[in-house]
């Protein structure tokens, strides 16, 4: 038996270490790759949908990291928030002005820090009259870059019910939905094993999300189920840098943090029924 024991060990040390070792030359290979700029070369502030529609324009925030932001697109009429914005506009019959307050590389811990101090703030210098207290609408896009520095899921989780309560303490008559850290598998097939490794870790940062969504009683929209079959089936869904999405990408994307939207509303109104 102890013979036995000692040869599974071998084998087992062996196979681990060669597996750190296929990592450590993958995480080189990570730091040679070409990404898209930080900055798209826009902002996301802009009024959607039918002009001559019944109604003041809803009014939509958006917080999180590079891709609410617009990386991966080459105009703000392609990116996530313009397009989540045209299916609202779309399905409810109203203009909406849309506002991304995303920055490339933003954590979960970020928005709280900066993104929605700016929001309870006024828009631009002059104005006296903070964003946030009047939003319709609140999606939060976050959890990718904390799933690939490893933000302890704890912590993680504390930052996150402390964004949801603050927001919705800013704007208690906002919708608002959370959007899930995607699946990473498919993108930066160079260095696929970490892939793998952080689509492990971003299940347990999307277990915490989905928890606290239900607990705080918001929309939450699972990109990594209900998107990702989708963007498997094409192979346009991705920018030139083989990680963010593209506007095929972003399309899919708005379409299920729309439809979570959709389905959050129309549960409340028929509960209110």
């Amino acid at each position: 038996m102890s013979r036995w024991l000692n040869a599974s060990a071998r084998v087992t040390g062996g196979l681990l270490g060669g597996f750190l070792g296929l990592v450590a030359i993958q995480m080189v290979r990570l730091r040679r790759l070409e990404f898209l700029p930080a900055h798209p070369g826009f902002y996301v502030n802009r009024v959607v949908g039918d002009d001559d529609a019944a109604g003041a324009p809803l009014r939509m925030l958006v917080f999180g990291d590079s891709t609410t932001a617009g990386v991966g697109v080459d105009r703000a009429e392609e990116a996530l928030p313009t397009r989540l914005a045209e299916l609202v506009a779309a399905e409810r019959g109203r203009p909406v002005h849309v506002t991304s307050y995303g920055w490339t590389g933003a954590r979960v811990a970020d928005l709280l820090r900066d993104q929605l101090p700016r929001a309870l703030g006024p828009l631009r210098d002059g104005e006296t009259q903070p964003v946030l207290p009047s939003a319709d609408i609140v999606a939060v896009v976050i959890g990718a870059n904390d799933a690939t520095h490893r933000t302890p899921p704890r912590r993680f989780r504390a930052d996150l019910r402390q964004l949801l309560l603050e927001i919705r303490t800013a704007a208690p008559r906002a919708e608002l939905v959370l959007a899930g850290v995607p699946v990473f598998r498919g993108a930066l097939r160079q260095v696929e094993p970490l892939m793998l490794l952080t689509d492990q870790f971003g299940r347990l940062l999307r277990r915490a999300q989905r928890d606290e969504a239900l607990a705080a009683g918001i929309a939450f929209a699972d990109l990594a189920r209900d998107a990702t079959p989708r963007m498997r089936l094409r192979r346009d869904t991705l920018s030139t840098d083989d990680f963010h999405p593209s506007a095929v990408g972003y399309q899919i994307w708005a379409e299920v943090i729309a439809a979570a939207l959709s389905d959050k509303a129309s549960g409340q109104e028929n509960a209110g029924a």
